[in-house]
């Protein structure tokens, strides 16, 4: 068992006696790190939760901000890295269901998936099977429960080769007055709704906080099965009986399965509970221990008042929703269950959800310092074959294996498709034209080189790319990902991630609204991997007929990059790829710059006269142009002389630094001029570096003179061919 002989004799002193098999066993399941939160609890209340958009923040399975008047979308983000490392195909299927299932215990409806997949090397055997499995889990579940997958993050590293992270998001959508924020009282009734309980996902949450094993297969029965067909009845079920205001709370059956729904419940209302184990509906027959701690898929616990209760059912009954009459809540403040007409269990609902904060020990790791030195006399490359090898880099190469898999149409939506924008974009319903934009982002490299300044870079990207798409950022969640909390070493980075989230999150003055944690991702060495914080942003769009792509669109518009371009070679994909060295001086965040820039782009999106918007972030300038113009077919012709910069002493500075709040902009061609006079009436620092050609190549020139020219041809060859080729 996870749990300590130090909280074993807590619990004891908690009930006054020994605890039952099925006590323990209750508090095992909600003392884990996955629900409890004992290690991270404190270190997250750094974090700007409010906001005036804010309806519904942390606390519940899921948050809502207000987007527009009357609109709430509730999102979320959810961690399968364990499951996915065991069983790949169904760690993430069930990832997907659980996130979906967030997603409606608010009462909203899931119009869109994000999947943010961080996973070892292609050229890795097991790392291959693993990426293959997980995408299919990802695309099987979400086509067949019609919900599609619109965005997301991908980041391959030999650091992920058996132990990945699968970080998805699911964004719903519901007007402010259906959403599902009733109180539960005594007399409430607790139905449990959903497929039957089976083996399958037993304590699967202390499954996930514990490092896995040297064979992960070992781990099997910790790994639910998914079931999109009964999702897709609990999806529509549980939106009609919002809409008729018959339920007065819904919570997901996730981690902790029954026991963490109830007792959560309880604990946050006042409340205590009776539950009848053996009303359940059952896969198989279980003990009474196996009822309270089994994570089967596709189960919700539905808070209905007697005088609905018959009416709601007839709702389940007509989408042929299996269900329970499992109990009632009460005002004793414990939970009580019986099993037989045998009491099993009774603790109480407060101790129960909220163990002991465990203050960790934190203490940054030895070679620090030397990775994030400086680095000094690094050979310059022909500039030619540095960028045909950042361009095919699996880290920037053009994701469309992946994405292809999934269908990210359903639903009609859909404005801006995966690939062709920095963010997705999506109509609030298929006749409005009203929208939201979507993102997730991390960047694993910076996070475990500089845990603060890569993790508020992870934010300001995500910001940077709902505005590249002419979004106004609304809210974030967020998922750190680290190691084992009892290390000091894997416990520094955690905290460092949180508080540059923080930082940067209140500097923008973006809530997060939400999130989720993640420990013990290590391999079984006790290696931890690369510490990642992924983020997921939602903005909100007027108008979606005005969003910018990234592809360029004319010939003769000229090109402007907004922004000063410093010397940060630092952590870069350039430097790692090109050079073999993952260390240096990660790019140093720029919050004011962001909120500049960001104000600066909008107002050009706005008044059409930026007509094709792009970041400048992983692999530089250099990249941001190959990208756009491999997009748009149209050629680019620049010169690095005109590109504002300060400290840059070589051209590989210019081309590849990874200088963060830049974006790269196309112009419309009788607009330059308005470009400029807003830029300086703003005092913001732009750079009119080139001009969109009909010659299909991308040609750079120093001051007049050529130093670098690359066909298009090529340069997509290798942007849509490469990852591809490597997961043949």
């Amino acid at each position: 068992m996870p749990l300590t002989p130090e909280e074993v004799e807590e619990i004891r002193k908690i009930l006054g006696r020994e605890p039952t098999t099925e006590e323990l066993a209750m508090f095992e399941a909600q003392w884990s790190e996955h629900c409890s939160y004992k290690s991270s609890r404190l270190l997250l209340k750094l974090l700007p939760t409010h906001g005036k958009n804010v309806l519904v923040g942390p606390g519940r399975d899921a948050p809502a901000v207000e987007v527009f008047p009357g609109v709430a979308v509730v999102f979320k983000i959810e961690s399968h890295n364990h499951p996915s490392a065991v069983e790949p195909y169904n760690g993430a299927a069930t990832g997907i269901g659980g996130i979906v299932r967030d997603i409606l215990t608010l009462g909203a409806k899931p119009i869109a998936l994000l999947d943010m997949l961080y996973m070892g090397n292609p050229k890795d055997p097991r790392a291959r099977w693993l990426v293959k499995g997980i995408v299919k889990g990802i695309s099987d579940y979400g086509n067949r429960i019609g919900v599609p997958t619109v965005a997301g993050d991908t980041w391959f590293d030999n650091s992920f080769n058996t132990q990945p992270l699968v970080n998805v998001a699911c964004v719903g959508v519901v007007s402010t007055e259906r959403l599902i924020r009733g109180t539960p009282r005594p007399g409430d009734v607790i139905v449990i709704a959903g497929n039957p309980t089976g083996r399958d996902g037993l304590l699967g949450s202390s499954f996930a906080s514990k490092p896995l094993g040297e064979d992960p297969s070992q781990e099997i029965g910790a790994v639910q099965v998914a079931d999109p067909l009964m999702e897709k009845l609990l999806i529509d079920s549980i939106q009609e009986l919002a809409s008729l205001g018959l339920v007065e709370y819904v919570k997901d059956l996730g981690g902790g399965g029954l026991t963490t729904a109830v007792v959560e419940t309880a604990a946050d209302f006042g409340l205590g509970a009776e539950l009848f184990l053996d009303r359940l509906h059952l896969r198989t027959e279980l003990t009474p221990l196996e009822i309270l701690v089994s994570e089967s898929q596709e189960r919700m616990m539905l808070v209905i008042q007697k005088d609905k209760l018959e009416r709601a059912l007839e709702i389940l009954r007509k989408y042929d929703v299996p269900y329970s009459i499992l109990g009632v809540f009460d005002g004793s403040g414990l939970i009580k269950a019986y099993h037989s007409g045998r009491k099993v269990a009774e603790v109480p609902a407060r101790e129960l959800a909220r163990p002991r904060t465990i203050l960790r020990a934190s203490k940054p790791p030895a070679d620090r310092t030397v990775l994030t030195a400086p680095i000094r006399d690094l050979p310059l490359p022909p500039l030619h074959e540095a960028l045909k090898t950042l361009i095919s880099s699996p880290n920037i190469a053009c994701k469309r294996w992946i994405y292809e898999q999934y269908d990210h149409e359903v639903g009609a939506r859909t404005v801006v498709k995966p690939g062709y924008g920095d963010a997705a974009v999506l109509r609030i319903s298929p006749e409005d034209v009203r929208g939201i934009a979507v993102k997730g982002d991390a960047n694993p490299r910076y996070t475990s080189i500089d845990p603060f300044r890569g993790a508020a870079n992870s934010v300001a990207e995500c910001y940077r790319n709902l505005v590249a798409v002419g979004s106004t950022p609304i809210a974030f969640v967020d998922e750190p990902n680290a190691g084992n909390p009892e290390k000091p070493e894997h416990f520094w980075y955690f905290e460092m991630m949180v508080k540059g989230i923080g930082w940067m999150a209140e500097e923008l003055g973006v809530p997060v609204v939400g999130g989720k944690v993640s420990f013990y991702n290590e391999d079984h060495a006790g290696r931890q991997v690369k510490p990642t914080a992924t983020i997921v942003g939602v903005g909100a769009l007027e108008d979606v007929g005005r969003t910018t792509t990234m592809g360029l669109k004319y010939v003769g518009s000229p090109l402007i990059l907004v922004g000063t371009t410093f010397p940060e070679l630092g952590a870069s994909e350039y430097l790692a790829v090109v050079h073999g060295i993952e260390a240096g001086e990660v790019p140093t965040p720029r919050p004011s710059l962001e909120l500049r820039h960001a104000e600066y782009v909008l107002e050009l999106v706005k008044e059409g006269i930026a007509v094709s918007v792009h970041d400048v972030s992983l692999g530089g300038l250099a990249i941001a142009l190959a990208e756009m113009s491999i997009l748009g077919d149209v050629g680019v012709d620049v010169d690095i002389e005109a590109v504002a910069c300060r400290g840059c002493l070589r051209v590989d500075e210019v081309l590849f630094s990874e200088t963060q709040a830049r974006y790269l902009l196309e112009i419309s061609p009788d607009k330059l001029e308005d470009a400029l006079k807003i830029a300086s009436s703003k005092n913001i620092a732009v750079s009119v570096i080139g001009v969109t050609t009909s010659r299909k190549a991308l040609r750079v020139r120093s001051g007049g003179n050529p130093i670098l020219e690359v066909p298009l041809d090529t340069l997509k060859s290798l942007y849509e061919g490469s990852l591809e080729e490597l997961l043949r």
